[in-house]
């Protein structure tokens, strides 16, 4: 047998005052910024996609007009994370018509490059300054596939910016452990506040920072150890509470604002049974472990398995493996640390995603394996360290041989998977190819399809979800979309048309009724036939979307115009102006409600202000001239 032969060891530990251990360290550094940025770079001509990004910049407000102090109480898309609303919001130009996704996505990859050299500063901090180990480690986090979600993913800022925060206050709580100065657990505190304020998810650094102190070797019976932890785990208590209550449609007994629609991300208790629950949990567990070794068939949207059910081989597979690797971790404890460490780290910070608590639509998404791949990255890399390399030269090569190679073809994947979150389109297509039966997947691909004017395209992706017997009310909402769109386009054939839209927006309106955004597009349909039915589309819009108000008084004034009621439109019109600024068509709209009336003077007013807006305004100077 080899002997370990210190003397060849690649990873072997240089003392900290040799100037020659600071070239590796600093190469190293410069590898990840270079590579990481090289592989992300083409995600910067991407377009937002329609999954979230309106939600959080493209329509929403409060990012829009920078209004940061509501931002700071404002719960966005089931989620309290103002720091990371806020970021947004910093980004938006002054003038919002030249908004772009580049800027967004160029952020988030320097971001995950931070991310990624401080994983390498953390891993080699840890791991006795062995800078291949860490640049190993780091290399699998910065290109793995199955992160790509997570950066350049407009919406997914919070991935990014609460692990920048996260795994800063890891290394800030080493170097307390290491020279044992209270500022730096301070300081750790700090930085733990911002993370969990970017995210909810990091409520778990309490448990990793007792992981790091398991692994530094500090007697986990010691009571200081405890104590100080006290206001971290206070902390964790009181967002993990706030998150449950906001995701489940609460504003966290009044202390935060909800704006728009109503909803909730947490299935009620009974819709899973436990048992379910754990089996679901055990499958994410377990799916991610392996899509980390092989990322194939990775995509935007994991549906839950048909029925809610799993098959009696996977129902009892996936808990039985859980359980065997949860046992050997915890074996592992007595004789090395490092799978006990690993495997916790990877369960601790992924535990809270693996569906128990079944949170939003989808058995399991990519971007949860954001900051728990670390940890199965590390046993990777310090298992070919201490088992492989440590043996011989010929050993060293081998092992670093292969983990190269492995890092290169996540490097390939990672590439290609950009690529895919070009737009809306691409994005849907590849779920889609995997799952082609997915309503969710096929409703996004038809709206965006429609948007960019494919409306046979559209309507072919609509139609597919419901003859596979979808209950999606967002799907009828498209294909209502699809057929107002064409009764505006085939004069011959407008009212057929739009009276298939109607039934549609009516047939979504019974799966759904709370949907503001389908009352409104209804109400814009109806508008073309039967401008009375239209009112009670608008007033139910005005109901269920109170945020979009100065969207919706525009159109209910028109409304009421082409129904006749003067006064109301001349009022409806009137608080549409004070609600954003006025434009030559509510000018124009209120003086015909003025002359309905038979208030002239008024009407000409409004319609001379209609043409200091717009003075190609031809109705307007139709109008005026006939007067």
């Amino acid at each position: 047998m080899t002997t370990k032969n210190q003397s060849t060891s690649i990873s072997k530990t240089v003392p900290v005052n040799d100037k020659v251990s600071n070239i590796p360290f600093w190469v190293s550094i410069f590898f990840l910024i270079f590579v990481t940025y090289f592989v992300f770079s083409g995600a910067v001509y991407n377009e937002f996609v329609n999954w979230d990004d309106q939600v959080y910049v493209e329509e929403q407000p409060l990012v829009l007009n920078k209004e940061y102090t509501q931002l700071w109480k404002t719960p966005v898309s089931l989620n309290y994370h103002p720091v990371t609303m806020m970021s947004l919001a910093m980004q938006v130009p002054k003038n919002v018509k030249k908004l772009s996704p580049a800027p967004f996505i160029h952020l988030n990859i320097w971001l995950h490059i931070f991310n990624s050299v401080f994983v390498f500063l953390l891993i080699w901090l840890i791991n006795d300054k062995k800078w291949l180990v860490a640049l190993l480690t780091a290399a699998i986090f910065a290109l793995h596939p199955m992160h790509v979600e997570s950066v350049v993913w407009v919406s997914e800022r919070k991935d990014v910016l609460y692990t920048f925060f996260f795994l800063l206050a890891a290394i800030t709580y080493w170097q307390n452990l290491v020279k044992n100065k209270n500022y730096w657990l301070i300081l750790t505190f700090c930085l733990f506040l911002l993370s969990v304020l970017s995210k909810a998810m990091a409520v778990t650094l309490p448990v990793v920072l007792l992981l790091l102190d398991y692994w530094k070797g500090r007697n986990l019976k010691d009571l200081r150890l405890w104590l100080e932890k006290i206001p971290f785990f206070a902390v964790s208590l009181f967002f993990g509470l706030m998150a449950v209550s906001v995701q489940s449609g609460g504003d966290f007994g009044g202390s935060l604002t909800l704006m728009g629609e109503k909803t909730k991300a947490v299935a009620d208790a009974e819709v899973f049974s436990l048992l379910q629950r754990f089996q679901f949990a055990a499958y994410g567990f377990v799916q991610y472990i392996f899509k980390f070794f092989v990322p194939t068939e990775i995509c935007a949207f994991y549906p839950y398995p048909d029925g809610n059910k799993m098959s009696t081989m996977q129902g009892l597979m996936y808990p039985l493996t859980f359980i065997l690797i949860s046992a050997a971790a915890i074996w592992s404890a007595t004789k090395t640390k490092i799978f006990a460490f690993g495997t916790g780290f990877y369960l601790v910070t992924v535990a809270l995603v693996l569906q128990f608590m079944s949170v939003g639509l989808a058995i399991m998404a990519d971007r949860y394996t954001y900051v728990p791949y670390i940890g199965l990255a590390f046993i990777v890399v310090y298992a070919a360290d201490k088992w492989l390399m440590a043996r011989s030269s010929t050993f060293q090569y081998v092992a670093v041989s292969i983990l190269s190679l492995f890092i290169i073809l996540l490097s390939v994947k990672t590439k290609s998977q950009v690529d895919v979150w070009q737009n809306s389109e691409t994005l849907w297509s590849q779920a889609i190819q995997y799952y082609p039966k997915e309503d969710l997947a096929l409703a996004n691909r038809g709206n965006y399809r429609g948007k960019t004017g494919n409306i046979p395209g559209a309507m072919e992706d609509f139609e597919n979800a419901i003859a596979d017997g979808c209950e999606r009310a967002d799907v009828y909402e498209g294909l209502g979309n699809s057929y107002g769109t064409l009764s505006m386009q085939n004069a011959a054939k407008k009212s057929e048309y739009a009276a298939k839209s109607i039934e549609m927006y009516q047939q979504a309106l019974k799966i759904d009724p709370t949907k503001g955004n389908i009352h409104y597009n209804l109400g814009i349909t109806q508008l073309q036939t039967d401008p009375s039915a239209s009112i009670k589309s608008f007033e139910a819009a005005l109901k269920y979307m109170p945020d979009k108000v100065g969207e919706i008084l525009p159109t209910y004034g028109m409304a009421l115009l082409n129904s006749g009621q003067y006064s109301d439109a001349i009022a409806i019109i009137t608080q549409a102006m004070t609600k954003s600024a006025p434009t030559d068509a509510m000018y124009y709209h209120r003086g015909l409600a003025q002359l309905g009336t038979n208030n002239t003077v008024a009407a000409k007013n409004d319609f001379l202000e209609a043409l200091k807006i717009n003075p190609n305004n031809q109705e307007v100077k139709d109008r005026l001239s006939g007067m």
